[in-house]
């Protein structure tokens, strides 16, 4: 028992100083959530970061922080991005590369200007699922892609509130 409690404390200390970040990161935040809701409604938090309504530029890059998993908080890799989008919400390797490429390729890097409304946001998620990658047929292939956009399909626009 006392090995066990150790090994917490030796992670948990060394994980904030830098020692072992890489592996600390890894593990946290990696309990997605099951249904695609709870998907859409833990991008809002972890997006909000002020819980103030609005998901704006300063809480995406405190967002950021977490897509962190080399200690160079300079720069986001696209490994790390992956990383991110597999573990915290669950989604498809696919899926991931996919809203990378979509952040790649318009310039999405500088969020100084985003500002938009809570529910606006989930209904951005929802639509980019629904009609961006589920609407074409070859996203609907992987095991994984195929049971959530079934899912994402049940949904209408006014579900997608968090509670």
């Amino acid at each position: 028992m006392i090995a066990l409690q150790l090994t917490v404390f030796t992670l948990l200390i060394c994980g904030t100083c830098g020692f072992s970040g890489y592996w600390f990161n890894m593990f946290n935040h990696c309990n997605p959530p099951e249904q695609m809701l709870g998907k859409f409604c833990a991008a809002l938090l972890d997006n909000d970061v002020n819980g103030d309504g609005r998901v704006d530029g300063k809480d995406i890059g405190f967002d950021m922080l977490y897509y962190n998993y080399d200690d160079d908080l300079c720069t986001t890799q696209k490994w790390e991005f992956l990383t991110r989008w597999t573990c915290r919400y669950g989604y498809s390797g696919e899926y991931a590369r996919f809203v990378s490429a979509l952040f790649s390729s318009g310039g999405a890097g500088d969020f100084s200007s985003f500002n938009m409304s809570s529910d606006a946001f989930l209904s951005m998620q929802y639509v980019r699922f629904k009609n961006g990658y589920c609407g074409d047929p070859k996203n609907r292939e992987n095991p994984i892609d195929r049971v959530q956009c079934a899912e994402v399909d049940e949904l209408q626009p006014q579900d997608v509130k968090c509670a």
